[in-house]
């Protein structure tokens, strides 16, 4: 057996034994070391236009400048890789992602991810029967993938896709039962004020008003017994509710 492959192997064999996303992410973290890429993220592709890319991540371990900046320019709608995705179930790189010569949002999206390391790329696609779509990508400043490679770290993404959506559904069941009757709004509220961004700010992401942002952060204050958003917070962080 080829060094490779016994080094997908073990990988595999560690994922299949992991038991949360923290355990996920340092696996994938890890391998990264042997198979050259810097970053990596697993999620959902959105179904609907209110949904953006992180509000279906799984597991980030993608730049978070740039995720914010992703999201907040709407580049969504513009990502060669993400058309790619939605068309195909054979794994690619990112420079086989096409755009036309003239797509200028096409090319800014490439052109800025570069200005975090994230020149090259290899995504694997998903496509479940119910129409959900899904991948897993992972990038770097230089990645330079043999055919063995590619193989290998096509096997990881399929178990790491796997085990991300059942540690995820897992502890979305737990967070059900200790969310209380927080809404979506009011959770995702919660996570940006945690992430140290104003109402303000918030509103900018959220295409909302900032005093809607301020009502939602209030509200679920109340509904989590805090005095303040501190207090909020971390009793969020507590339930698991937002990390």
């Amino acid at each position: 057996m080829s060094d490779i492959r016994q080094v997908s192997f073990d990988i595999i064999h560690r994922l299949r034994d992991a038991r949360t996303r923290t355990e996920v992410y340092g696996e994938l973290r890890a391998a990264g070391h042997r198979f050259g890429y810097d970053a990596f993220l697993i999620g959902g592709l959105p179904q609907t236009e209110t949904e953006g890319l992180l509000d279906c991540a799984m597991i980030s371990g993608w730049p978070p400048e740039w995720s914010q900046r992703y999201h907040t320019r709407g580049y969504l709608h513009h990502d060669p890789v993400i058309r790619r995705i939605r068309g195909t179930t054979d794994p690619f790189l990112w420079k086989d992602a096409p755009f036309e010569t003239g797509d200028e949002r096409a090319a800014r999206v490439m052109n800025e991810a570069r200005d975090f390391a994230l020149n090259d790329g290899f995504c694997v696609p998903f496509h479940d029967l119910d129409g959900t779509e899904a991948g897993v990508s992972f990038g770097g400043q230089r990645l330079s993938l043999s055919e063995d490679e590619k193989a290998g770290l096509h096997l990881v993404a399929i178990y790491a896709m796997s085990k991300a959506r059942a540690v995820s559904q897992a502890r979305s069941r737990g967070v059900e039962r200790t969310r209380g009757h927080l809404t979506d709004r009011e959770v995702e509220c919660l996570k940006w004020s945690a992430a140290g961004k104003s109402a303000w700010d918030t509103s900018q992401i959220l295409a909302i008003s900032a005093r809607t942002v301020e009502a939602h952060l209030a509200s679920a204050s109340r509904k989590l017994n805090a005095v303040n958003r501190v207090q909020s917070i971390a009793e969020a962080m507590r339930r698991g509710i937002i990390t």
